[in-house]
């Protein structure tokens, strides 16, 4: 064979072996940095990159060959959209449904989602102290979205600041608690557990009915309803709303038991007098 021939056969066969798919039944261990994709360059600077995908389209897929009733869903890592004009984003993806299940944009904020060794959840904050905590430098706010299909749409947003705490369905505020702690409702207020029994039983028969007599002699002594909290207990220990409205409805029904005790008693007297005349 001419040298020649000797000499650019190894080269060749050394083409075709570089190109060619490698199939290895062992064991593989690098011990130094690694970078895969049509970009690499010999003399590659890794700075601190164990591992680089370099090119114009980087993915990694998991391709799960388990057959059911083993897990079977496969799963797709993708750093930007290889279109032209696509997002820059870093996704999860569940390629078996095709969902893409978990984004970032490109350009996020510090610390955009930070899940804290406890489990809390930091939305602009690496500091999370509750299970959800959020940080914006003006009005952070959470929405709830029901997006219509069977039921109708609706947008419910929370906000807090300086001013106080806002609940609001498509933009219109429900609930309002100021920075004073002043609460403002769009609607009416109810409670399907009022602290007590309603005070229906006043007009059944045999309800002990305080004489007036003793009630004027209990207010001059005390300067309040019985059962109803005086002005230093209120300034003490506040107002529990619910069982205030049971016993103010109990002295309304109580005043009317009252009322109609002096009508029969007015109508006696002039029953008497007409007689008398």
């Amino acid at each position: 064979m001419p040298k020649c021939i000797a000499s650019v056969l190894p080269i060749i066969l050394l083409s075709a072996i570089a190109h060619a798919d490698n199939v290895v039944q062992d064991d593989q261990i690098i011990q130094y940095n690694q970078c895969i994709g049509d970009d690499c360059a010999n003399g590659e600077n890794f700075d601190n990159d164990t591992l680089r995908l370099k090119e114009n389209n980087t993915r990694i897929r998991f391709l799960d060959t388990s057959f059911s009733p083993f897990p079977t869903t496969d799963w797709l890592l993708t750093a930007n959209d290889s279109t032209n004009g696509g997002r820059d984003r870093f996704s999860i993806e569940d390629v078996s449904v095709g969902v893409e299940s978990f984004t970032i944009m490109g350009g996020a904020p510090d610390f955009s989602l930070f899940v804290q060794s406890n489990g809390n959840i930091g939305l602009g904050t690496d500091s999370p102290q509750r299970a959800v905590h959020v940080i914006k430098a003006n009005t952070p706010a959470i929405r709830l979205e029901q997006g219509g299909g069977a039921f109708p749409a609706a947008v419910w947003d929370i906000q807090a600041n300086e001013q106080g705490l806002s609940i609001a369905l498509d933009g219109t505020p429900q609930l309002e608690i100021d920075s004073s702690g002043n609460l403002t409702i769009q609607g009416s207020l109810t409670t399907t557990n009022p602290a007590g029994t309603f005070p229906d039983y006043v007009f059944e028969p045999g309800y002990a009915l305080m004489p007036l007599e003793q009630l004027s002699a209990f207010v001059s002594e005390n300067g309040h309803l019985p059962d109803i909290p005086s002005a230093a207990q209120t300034a003490q220990d506040g107002l529990n709303m619910s069982q205030l409205q049971l016993k103010l409805l109990q002295k309304v029904e109580e005043l009317t038991l009252y009322t109609l005790q002096q009508q029969a008693q007015i109508e006696a007297l002039q029953a008497q007098l007409r007689a008398v005349q």
